[in-house]
């Protein structure tokens, strides 16, 4: 019995992965090369709306996602990705954040968070080269 159950997993494990498999691949040329917007998953088409976060270009399907972007970043780059543009580095946290001319913006700690809500564009300058 354990013979026809090892024969069996062992053909399975074959045949999941044969070259010729083609159930978990769209054959469409346009596929590998296909952008979509991180708010609503749609297509971009054309060259899209393109918005620098931070260190980060992002690309949208429509003027209406980046708004959506903006007001929470967190929501669709997920919270590994934050960066605190004060001491300039990737461990900001979510519940640390501050809005500037619309767009939320995140932070390591309080004392960052402070020094960049008295004066955001001293900070954001040096992402704007």
């Amino acid at each position: 019995m354990k013979k026809i159950i090892y024969l069996s997993i062992f053909i399975f494990v074959i045949i999941s992965s044969s070259n010729n498999n083609t159930f978990s691949k769209l054959n469409s040329p346009a596929s590998d090369s296909a952008e979509y917007c991180i708010v609503n998953g749609d297509l971009i088409e054309g060259g899209g709306v393109k918005y620098k976060y931070l260190n980060s270009e992002v690309k949208f399907c429509c003027e209406g996602c980046e708004k959506s972007f903006k007001k929470n970043p967190e929501k669709y780059i997920g919270a590994a990705a934050l960066w605190c543009p004060v001491c300039d580095e990737g461990d900001a946290k979510k519940e640390l954040s501050f809005v500037n001319d619309g767009v939320k913006y995140y932070f390591c700690g309080k004392g960052c968070k402070s020094k960049f809500s008295s004066d955001p564009d001293s900070y954001l300058k040096n992402y704007n080269k």
